[in-house]
């Protein structure tokens, strides 16, 4: 499904906690409903073994649709508002809110792209907290950097699906 989250202009960012800009994401997916404005929360992956790169962009669309952390929903919205993955991702050039210009749709984790990516997400996250940016194919959050090991030695081929995650303004509120 296509989704049209184009900014309008680079006055549609906000500043966010870290000082980082957080980008309105203005324009009407067909799911959203109208006054619910999406704000980008972060660049997230999911590890899922497949044999081919469709069938792990599917296996993670579910994982991400039941993931840990997910953001709470909106009146008449869907866990499918809350990101896209980066293939579906046009609402304007990466680079504008995240160091990781050109991510690829999906990358074997045993290739060379793959394991740089995976390093820099497990060097990214706060495993001292609540981690919301790495996942298994079931949508759980990794807990530990040995749990991650640990999947990674279990699975025989597997990919690293990235995805563009959305928090979603509440119009009622």
């Amino acid at each position: 499904m296509d989704r049209d989250r184009r900014g309008d202009s680079a006055s549609d960012v906000t500043s966010s906690s870290d000082d980082r800009p957080t980008p309105q994401v203005n324009g009407a997916s067909p799911s959203t409903p109208v006054g619910v404005t999406a704000y980008l929360e972060d660049v997230v992956a999911v590890v899922v073994p497949a044999e081919h790169p469709a069938v792990a962009q599917a296996l993670a669309t579910g994982a991400l649709q039941h993931r840990d952390g997910r953001p709470s929903l909106p009146e008449h919205t869907t866990p499918k508002d809350t990101f896209d993955l980066v293939r579906d991702f046009d609402a304007f050039d990466l680079s504008e809110v995240t160091d990781w210009a050109n991510l690829p749709n999906t990358v074997t984790v045993e290739s060379p792209l793959g394991s740089e990516l995976l390093g820099q997400f497990r060097n990214a996250i706060d495993w001292d907290g609540e981690q919301t940016l790495l996942y298994d194919r079931y949508g759980e959050a990794f807990e530990t950097p040995d749990a991650l090991d640990s999947y990674l030695a279990t699975h025989g081929r597997l990919y690293l699906v990235l995805a563009v995650s959305y928090l979603l303004s509440d119009p009622s509120k």
